[in-house]
This record gives structure tokens, C-alpha cells and sequence, in this order.
């Protein structure tokens, strides 16, 4: 492992040593110039490298992350960015993943055992990654979320988690009765030592669908994006398919997320009031440079609506895939039942082509499930006693 700082000023060079000596193993040490930082260029395939830059010159640090862009052996992180919503774009754009507005040990402590966690995985096979948006409140993002990911584990029978990334207004363990001792809370409070025991504890299991699903209404505190990012780590690692249902809130955690997604599905409703908002999802999702791997899912679609799909298109300058028709009676039901969305109705045929999307290009191998069963356990504690 190759530790590289750049900056100008030898205290950065320093400070960061500092905080992470005899925490971080490493095999050499570059103390680098901006004008000198073209040697990361010469780190090979096959070496791994953390490069931590001084963003006390904006230009020449974000030069320098572009430079390094694309090189799956090099993890950049960048000190004193990210101050703005403007300025962390243009860094997540240029393929920086961690950003610390503010220098303190812990926080570089940190960001290196993400960096060395994350470089350490290069190569492996990941989860293909969902994710699901809503234009607005009340579009029906989780829903479609839900049950689309039901369908899918069903369709590839195999372990497929889906995670409720909306702490507050989560309804998926409402929607099929998973209700447990667990939630999504409970995970992020344990993202930093998570292990296929702990994991086994905390996920809801319906069949193949496994699901960590929303908290409490009343979350006592906000948790940092790190947790968020080492939860991914570890749920990517586990399975073949991750969906994600999130809120909308265009927060850094949600950022992350659709910057690592195979596809996002953009779920809005057919009124004026949801089409300006997705109309501005869309602009966000283009500040991003992800419009490429984002489809529109119309939801309640009636047969008669004001306007016709491709003036809705046009609105949101994006494409429609999917029309989901209007179907409260037959949601209430499934809600009711704690069902997922099967037959052959109009809207259970839709959700069926998400789902058969979302597997399709999956490779033939399986992982194996990341949740242990009863004799496996067994099987452990008997080897120990013997």
C-alpha cells in the first residue's frame, strides 16, 4: 500500500502522517507537490494506493482528482472540500468518493481505513445496485421499490436485500409485514463492525427477499455519511442484488448511492405538481453525469390523462419505460395481506418487467446467502466444543 499526500505545504504532509502512523500499514510514503503529483500516474496495476489532497488550492487539488480519475487502484480522498453543494459535485464528478470539510485526526483515520477497506475488495465481484427515487413524497418510489425487488428474488432465486435508506418515512416493513427487532437504524449504528453473524440478526427474511427495513419515527440522531457508505460496503459484498429505496432528499448519502447504481429508477406521478419536482431530480441527476443509467417509472397512470407520455418526456428530459396503471384497491390488499404484488393485473405485469430487469444481466454464478441457517450454527458450535 502506497500512502501519497499532496499539497504544498509541508504541515499538511506532516499532520497526516501523524495521524495515521502505526494505524495504517503501509509500504512507502509520498510526500508530493501539486506539481509533482503526476507520479500517481505511475502506480501500477497491481499496487493499491491512498492519495489524501490538500484542497487549500481548489484548481490544482481537483486537477490532481481528475488526474487519478478511473484508476481502480487508486482511492482519493480530498481535506477542506465539499463546503458547498457545488463544489462536492464537481468532486464526486471527478471520481472522489470521500470528502472531509474540516482536518482532524479521527476524521483522516477514518477516511484511510474506508479507503484501505474499499481497495482491498478491488476486483472482487459486487452486488448489481438499485436505486429508487421519488419525484416527490407520496409517488410511490417505496412501493414500486418493494415489490419490483420481491418479484426479482423471486425470479432469481437467490438471497436480494433491500435496504430503506428513508430513516423517518420508511414504510417498507409496514408494506409486507416484516416487522421485527431490527431496522435500518440498528444496522447503521453497527455499520463499522458489521459480520455475517451480527447481519444475521438484523435482516427480515421473506423467502429470498431480504430486508432491512425502516425505523422509528422519532430517530434521536442523524447518522454521518460513513455509515452509510460502510452498510453499502458490506450489503454489496454479500449479495448479487441490492435495491435501495430513498427518499428524495438529495442528502451526500444519497449521492453516493446513485453514484455507485447499476440504474436508478426516477419514480414520479402523472400531476403537474410531481412532474416540476422530478423535472428538477432530472437536473440533479444530470449535475451528476447520470442521466445515462436513469429510466422514469410513471405510477398511477389513468386511462385518461392531461398529458400524453412523450409531452411528459419532455417535461423531465428523461425517458418513460414504465406505466404503472392507477390500482389503490389492488395495493390495499397486498398491504393488507403483507402480499406481494403477483398474477396477471396491468400493474402486477409492470412490476414484473422492473424486476425482470433488475435480473436479467446477473452473471450465472451464485453468492452464497449471506444469513447463516439454524444448522449451520449448529455445526459451528459443535466443531468448537469437539
Amino acid at each position: 500500500m502506497i500512502l501519497a499526500t499532496v499539497s504544498s505545504e509541508r504541515s499538511f504532509h506532516q499532520d497526516v502522517r501523524a495521524a495515521l502512523d502505526g494505524r495504517l500499514r503501509v509500504e512507502a510514503s509520498w510526500d508530493l507537490g501539486y506539481e509533482e503529483a503526476s507520479r500517481l500516474r505511475g502506480v501500477a496495476a497491481d499496487q493499491k494506493c491512498i492519495a489524501i489532497l490538500d484542497y487549500s488550492d481548489p484548481g490544482r487539488a481537483m486537477a490532481v482528482a481528475r488526474a487519478v480519475d478511473g484508476r481502480p487502484q487508486i482511492a482519493a480522498i480530498v481535506v477542506g472540500g465539499g463546503g458547498t453543494r457545488d463544489e462536492l459535485l464537481q468532486l464526486m464528478q471527478a471520481g472522489v468518493r470521500d470528502v472531509l470539510p474540516h482536518f482532524t485526526f479521527r476524521e483522516i483515520l477514518n477516511a484511510a481505513s474506508r479507503a484501505a477497506s474499499s481497495l482491498a475488495c478491488a476486483g472482487e465481484i459486487l452486488a448489481d445496485l438499485y436505486a429508487f427515487v421519488p419525484a416527490k413524497p407520496g409517488s410511490g418510489a417505496t412501493t414500486v421499490a418493494t415489490h419490483s425487488t420481491a418479484v426479482a428474488a423471486r425470479l432469481a432465486n437467490e438471497p436480494t436485500l433491500l435496504l430503506d435508506f428513508d430513516l423517518r418515512l420508511g414504510v417498507t416493513t409496514f408494506l409486507l409485514k416484516a416487522e421485527g427487532t431490527h431496522t435500518i437504524v440498528d444496522a447503521l449504528a453497527q455499520a463499522d463492525r458489521l459480520d455475517r453473524d451480527m447481519w444475521s440478526s438484523l435482516v427480515s427474511q421473506l423467502g429470498n427477499l431480504h430486508l432491512l427495513g425502516s425505523g422509528p419515527v422519532d430517530v434521536s440522531r442523524p447518522f454521518p455519511t460513513d455509515r452509510f457508505t460502510q452498510l453499502l460496503d458490506f450489503a454489496v459484498r454479500q449479495y448479487a442484488t441490492v435495491a435501495v429505496d430513498l427518499p428524495g432528499t438529495m442528502e451526500e448519502q444519497e449521492c453516493e448511492v446513485l453514484m455507485r447504481s447499476k440504474h436508478i429508477f426516477l419514480v414520479s406521478t402523472p400531476d403537474i405538481s410531481a412532474l416540476h419536482l422530478a423535472r428538477r431530480k432530472a437536473a440533479w441527476l444530470q449535475d451528476l453525469r447520470l442521466t445515462d443509467k436513469v429510466t422514469v417509472v410513471l405510477n398511477c397512470v389513468e386511462r385518461r390523462n392531461t398529458l400524453s407520455v412523450s409531452e411528459i418526456e419532455r417535461i423531465i428530459q428523461l425517458p418513460i419505460r414504465y406505466l404503472l396503471p392507477a390500482s389503490a384497491g389492488e395495493i390495499a390488499r397486498a398491504m393488507q395481506n403483507g402480499a406481494v404484488l403477483a398474477g396477471s393485473s396491468p400493474l402486477a405485469k409492470e412490476v414484473s418487467r422492473i424486476a425482470a430487469d433488475m435480473t436479467q444481466m446477473r452473471p450465472a454464478g451464485k453468492k452464497s446467502s449471506p444469513v447463516r441457517r439454524f444448522v449451520e450454527y449448529f455445526s459451528i458450535s459443535a466443531a468448537r466444543g469437539a
